[in-house]
């Protein structure tokens, strides 16, 4: 009998021995990057949740006064990110050309365009931020690896367009962003760079040269912006680049700053001794302006890089700064011309200054009839830079906080090209 029981727990133990193992083999072969759905509510059914790792990106018709002005659309032109957005959303192109939309227009009595929206980065882990959504879980070797917001097409588009991944719908939105950011940077560096082009009297060929070769080198970094933004690694080194330019900008802008703090401590000269300092204080004061223009550009540079990853305030953390510094230079500057100005009987508004020496002798006399014979006439260009110093530059509106990287990414198709409509801008 004993015999008989120890027989029976060893069969037993190899039952379940068995089992175990067929449970832990059938667990091993189910595929790990499944997409699971959990619908919101009954109604909403998404026909292609079973694909694994797919994002529904919703396409729809619009009529075009939807978009009252279309100046404000930014056409994609560079043929890297057309491919990214065309592999993200297939047919975009062909849905807005004139001959596709003559049908849909006919029914409209007007012109139609396409939009396809890109939900925001912040979204693609939010199931609740898009209503009538599903939400999708996607799944890693180690867990569960981010949520996205899954929308049905409606049956009238004919086809439900697919996004590969929901990190592809990410890295086409931070693409066509980005080169929305860069291309702006890079006009207003052209700017910049053709402001500078214009100091021509300057002396100090060391310090003209740095700034030269600064403007260009960031410059260049907002040149080359598709293969920039691809490219991780680049991307990286780029940021670690600007890191040190603007470590040389500032040390320019600092020298600019202490140098016209130098003439506002002058006060021993006569009123040609003032225009010969004016026009060398305007040279330092131009390149002021532009550094601190340069300074900006490498934070909203930085920030573009970064993809939206981190904050406005961290890309900016030095501008308040330098900010402040310039605007302490500045009331130093505007004091000097204000007293000057007193003690030299110069008047701008009028182009005008009171009479010195010799001549102020000779017109005393008639000056006692006419007041306006005791004065002369100054250059309207020495007018003009006494102006422009004494006010200063304006610095308050320079700073850009917008945050279009946390705005979902409008594309609109119309007459075969895609566009770009940044969020903040079409209102």
């Amino acid at each position: 009998m004993e015999y008989v029981i120890i027989g029976i727990c060893i069969v037993a133990a190899i039952a379940v021995g068995v089992v175990l193992y067929l449970k832990n083999k059938q667990n091993k072969e189910e595929p790990m990057n499944t997409a699971s759905v959990e619908s919101k509510s009954s109604s909403s059914e998404l026909p292609v949740a079973e694909a694994s790792n797919e994002l529904v990106i919703q396409m729809e018709l619009l009529p075009a006064e939807a978009i009252p002005d279309e100046t404000k659309l930014v056409e994609i032109t560079d043929s890297k990110v057309l491919a990214h957005v065309n592999n993200l959303v297939p047919g975009l192109a062909q849905a807005g050309n004139a001959v596709n939309n003559a049908a849909q227009a006919a029914k409209a009595n007007g012109e139609v365009l396409y939009r396809a929206i890109i939900p925001a980065g912040a979204k693609l882990t939010d199931s609740k931020a898009m209503e009538g959504a599903v939400r999708g879980i996607y799944h890693g070797a180690d867990g569960i690896k981010g949520h996205a917001n899954l929308v049905a097409v409606e049956a009238q588009k004919g086809t439900t367009v697919v996004a590969n991944t929901a990190a592809a719908a990410m890295g086409v939105a931070s693409m066509v962003v980005g080169q929305y950011y860069m291309t702006q940077i890079n006009a207003e560096l052209g700017a910049i760079s053709d402001g500078i082009t214009q100091i021509q009297d300057f002396q100090d060929n060391e310090y003209r040269s740095r700034v030269f070769s600064l403007v260009a080198h960031v410059k260049k970094i907002a040149d080359f912006q598709t293969e920039i933004l691809e490219n991780d690694e680049l991307r990286l080194s780029k940021i670690s680049q600007l890191d040190s330019l603007e470590e040389e900008c500032t040390q320019l802008l600092g020298q600019a700053n202490l140098t016209l703090t130098g003439f506002a401590k002058k006060s021993d000269f006569d009123y040609e001794g003032y225009e010969k300092a004016l026009g060398h204080a305007q040279d330092w004061f131009m390149y002021q302006q532009s550094l601190l223009d340069v300074l900006y550009k490498i934070s909203d540079l930085r920030y573009t890089l970064h993809l939206g990853a981190v904050s406005r305030e961290q890309c900016i953390a030095l501008l308040p700064t330098y900010s402040k510094q310039v605007s302490d230079t500045q009331a130093r500057l505007t004091a000097w011309h204000e007293s000057t100005a007193e003690r030299l009987g110069i008047e701008v508004e009028e182009s005008r200054r009171k009479r010195a020496g010799i001549d102020g002798v000779i017109h005393f006399i008639p000056g006692l009839f006419n007041d306006d014979l005791n004065f002369c006439e100054i250059e309207e260009k020495t007018a003009k830079m006494i102006a422009a110093q004494k006010i200063g530059h304006d610095i308050s509106p320079k700073i850009d906080k917008s945050e279009l990287y946390a705005e979902d990414v409008q594309l609109i198709s119309k007459d075969g090209k895609i566009y770009y409509l940044p969020e903040s801008k079409a209102q």
